[in-house]
């Protein structure tokens, strides 16, 4: 919120309301505190022009999160065997599952290593459930 609002000098109203503000705040009472603030903000914007904020307008948009179609997705393996240290060997990055897959078969062949760590990666979008109004 940042600091607390200086009555313009002068003005019945502003003055009024930090006494209001001043009394809460001897009391110890912060609800009554802040409202008085509030009303203090309010009676300057509208009486006093003062103020640099603008009001915006905050709406809920219910969205749906779906696989980005104009970006492929990445398939790839890692083989994760051995007793005391993983083999470490990997696949690479495909774009197709079938090659990973492939290549799991082919390092099994040579190494006899049955373990894998396989990762997919894709790219997402937030759409809009309906059309947003601008």
């Amino acid at each position: 919120m940042g600091p607390p609002p200086v009555p313009v000098t002068g003005c019945t109203a502003c003055a009024e309301l930090a006494v209001r503000r001043d009394e809460a705040r001897a009391r110890y009472d912060r609800s009554a505190e802040t409202d008085a603030n509030v009303l203090l903000r309010h009676h300057q914007r509208r009486e006093h022009g003062g103020g640099t904020r603008t009001r915006r307008v905050f709406r809920y948009v219910p969205y749906v999160i779906a696989q980005d179609l104009t970006a492929e997705p990445e398939y790839e393996a890692r083989c994760v065997s051995g007793d005391e240290t993983e083999c470490g060997a990997e696949s690479g990055v495909h774009g197709d599952p079938a090659a990973v897959e492939e290549w799991q078969r082919r390092h099994t062949q040579e190494t006899r290593h049955l373990r894998y760590r396989r990762s997919f990666g894709d790219y997402s979008v937030l759409e809009p459930l309906e059309e947003v109004p601008r």
